[in-house]
């Protein structure tokens, strides 16, 4: 079907903007950052003056970025912030310094924007303060984001984010946009606007929606939670800069007694019973995974032990007070876990199991915790 150009270009060139329900992996976040500072990188290689203004939500974040960042320092104007860090940040020559101040929304936000009076391109991202599973903790976080082409939108976030730059740098950035907001574009430049700012959209929607894809493949069907294969895959790809792992492995006790006893059909609604329960005492950022007919895996990036011992307790708590509904009405549940820290790369699920089995052991309903030397 034709698109009707003027139309289009009514309904706001190459603006894409969350409507609260969008989230955007950092893996995402990624691909169309490198888009927009491959755009400045353009502009750069053809002597075009341009300004780049990058927020990192990390000082070392950017340590992976700068050679880039001191490239683009050589031919134009460059400013780079960070979260709660100040201007002792070894910067590259040329790169400015935004301040950022820990306390302002600022700190929540990852954006990167490129004006010029040629072009100017702008992602700007909220941190939504949770993660869906993915192949490391870094790339599975969410954002909630922005993404335009158009010089209005992106001028606009530019005098939101350089009140912390040196004003001049600040005054001649800001003109670098204004030039552009105040040119009419022609034809060919408003399709193009428009065909940047749809394609990261489509970038960042398509790249969520195979992530959610591949989790699918990865999860188990009865219970919602991941399987073994995503599992695998996770610690495998984890890295070394992913930080320890509180993690909880639980144990159905007596679970074979209930299907012998009731049937399958009362076994799946244990099943489905206990993943909902342990559900409602985590964080959308924890990770649960099924690793066997009634053992589950619960990994807590960047939690204490003694907190990992706190849920541990309410979820063998709320277990052990359900009731399910008939034929299984009198059954008395419970569950025995293990429970430890470890380096991510190190996750230890033998001693996990062995810590479980010894807590059912002890009468089950209860926990055993693992020595630091062994979680």
């Amino acid at each position: 079907m034709p698109v009707d150009l003027e139309q289009l270009i009514a309904t706001g060139i190459g603006r894409r903007a969350t409507d609260g329900r969008c989230s955007a992996t950092k893996g995402a976040l990624f691909a169309v950052s490198r888009s927009i500072e491959a755009l400045a990188g353009q502009l750069a290689d053809g002597g075009d003056p341009f300004a780049i203004v990058a927020l990192f939500e990390d000082a070392s974040y950017f340590e992976f970025e700068r050679r880039r960042y001191a490239r683009l320092a050589a031919a134009g104007t460059v400013i780079v912030g960070f979260v709660g860090a100040g201007r002792e940040v070894d910067l590259p020559e040329g790169v400015h310094h935004l301040d950022v101040d820990p306390s302002t929304p600022l700190s929540q936000e990852w954006s990167v924007l490129v004006l010029a009076p040629a072009v100017t391109a702008g992602l700007v991202a909220t941190d939504l303060h949770t993660t869906v599973a993915s192949r490391s903790l870094e790339r599975g976080r969410l954002f909630s984001p922005q993404v335009s082409s158009d010089p209005g939108w992106v001028l606009e976030q530019a005098e939101r984010l350089l009140p912390g730059v040196d004003p001049e740098v600040a005054a001649a950035t800001l003109a670098l946009g204004q030039a552009a907001a105040d040119r009419e574009p022609n034809r060919g430049e408003a399709v193009l606007r428009e065909e940047l700012g749809s394609g990261w959209w489509r970038t960042l929607t398509a790249t969520a929606a195979l992530e959610d894809s591949e989790r699918q493949a990865l999860t188990d069907a009865l219970t919602g939670a991941q399987d073994r294969r995503f599992l695998d895959g996770y610690l495998l790809r984890i890295g070394t800069r992913a930080p320890d792992l509180s993690a909880a492995l639980f144990d159905l006790d007596d679970f074979t007694a209930v299907n012998d006893r009731y049937g399958q059909a009362v076994g799946d609604t244990v099943l489905r019973a206990f993943t909902g329960t342990v559900r409602r005492h985590v964080r959308r950022s924890d990770l649960l995974l099924r690793l066997g007919p009634d053992e589950w895996l619960l990994l807590l990036p960047c939690t204490p032990l003694d907190r990992l011992e706190e849920r541990t307790a309410a979820i063998l708590g709320a277990w052990g007070a359900t009731r399910l509904p008939a034929p299984a009405e009198g059954l008395q549940l419970a569950a025995s876990a293990g429970v430890g820290r470890f380096p991510a790369a190190g996750l230890d699920l033998d001693a996990l199991t062995g810590a479980a089995t010894r807590a059912a052991a002890a009468g089950g309903g209860c926990w055993t915790t693992l020595p630091p030397s062994l979680g």
